[in-house]
This record gives structure tokens, C-alpha cells and sequence, in this order.
């Protein structure tokens, strides 16, 4: 490589960085303002019946695409630390079945790989004391309130004949 070819490849670039972070600054502003949107307009359920959580079809008739504004269910702590008080109110509500939920190392890490196989477990297993136990183990902020994500399903737009609802 010649040394007016790295040139070349150096301002290139650092110029497409430059428009690489303006896009995405960008786009964050576009997903604030869907997920705004989103929160005020019709909300459906998600397309897989057993999953928690609500969406928003945002549609482009001009593209004639829907791109669903999903707004997923309360996210589920991935561990506990073991003697803590989140541990002992655990062990009140579910006893013996803990283990089903949370396996046991130097802390308690969940036993299923996401929310939903959580929720259901919960449900199989515990029957009506599941969203008592579920409400215990939601993710919360610093004044208490439960985490959740919102996910602009860019890559699941669809023609807009092919969206019931």
C-alpha cells in the first residue's frame, strides 16, 4: 500500500465515523420519538401468544411497511445474592421450589435463559402464587419501579398488507 493510498484510507475513514455517528445519533432521536409515539397510540398484543408485553404498529405508507415498537414485559433479575433480604422473602414465597427458579453457586443465578421460559416456569410451578413471585423477582431502578426494554423491530418490517390490526 502506498503512502497516498493509507492517506486516502485514513480521511475516508474518519469520515465515514463521522457520518457513522451522526446517523446513529440520528436514529436514537427517530426510536425516542417512535417510542413516544408508541406509548400514546394503539397498543396490541405481540404476535407470539405466550410472551408478555404490548406493541405498537408504526407504518409508513409512503414505504407501505409496519415496523413494530415493542414494549417488552418487566425484565426478570438474572441472580440474587444468597442471605440477602430480595433471598430470604424469596425462600417465604416459594419454599423448596426455589432451586426450579434460581440455581445456587456464590450467588443465585435464574435457571431459565429468559423472561418468558421465567414466567411460564413460574406459572407451571407455582400456579396462582406466580405473579407474586414474578413481581419479587422484577429488575427495578433506584425509586422501585420495574425495568423494561422497548425494541424498535427495525429488521421485522413487513408490507403493510401482510399486518393484521
Amino acid at each position: 500500500m502506498t503512502p497516498q493510498q493509507i492517506s486516502q484510507d485514513v480521511e475516508r475513514g474518519l469520515e465515514l465515523r463521522s457520518t457513522i455517528k451522526a446517523n446513529q445519533a440520528e436514529l436514537k432521536a427517530i426510536e425516542k420519538r417512535l417510542e413516544q409515539a408508541g406509548l400514546k397510540g394503539v397498543q396490541i398484543p405481540l404476535q407470539e401468544a405466550d410472551r408478555e408485553g404490548r406493541q405498537f404498529l408504526a407504518r409508513s405508507p409512503k414505504l407501505g411497511l409496519v415496523v413494530p415498537v415493542v414494549f417488552e414485559s418487566d425484565q426478570i433479575i438474572a441472580s440474587v445474592q444468597s442471605g440477602t433480604e430480595l433471598h430470604r422473602t424469596m425462600i417465604y414465597v416459594v419454599g423448596d421450589n426455589l432451586p426450579q427458579f434460581f440455581a445456587a453457586s456464590t450467588k443465585l443465578d435464574r435457571v431459565q435463559k429468559d423472561g418468558q421460559m421465567f414466567r411460564q416456569a413460574a406459572r407451571a410451578v407455582l400456579a396462582s402464587e406466580a405473579p407474586k413471585f414474578v413481581s419479587l423477582c422484577l429488575q427495578r431502578d433506584k425509586a422501585g419501579i420495574p425495568k423494561s426494554r422497548t425494541v424498535i423491530g427495525w429488521e421485522n418490517a413487513k408490507p403493510m398488507d401482510h399486518v393484521i390490526a
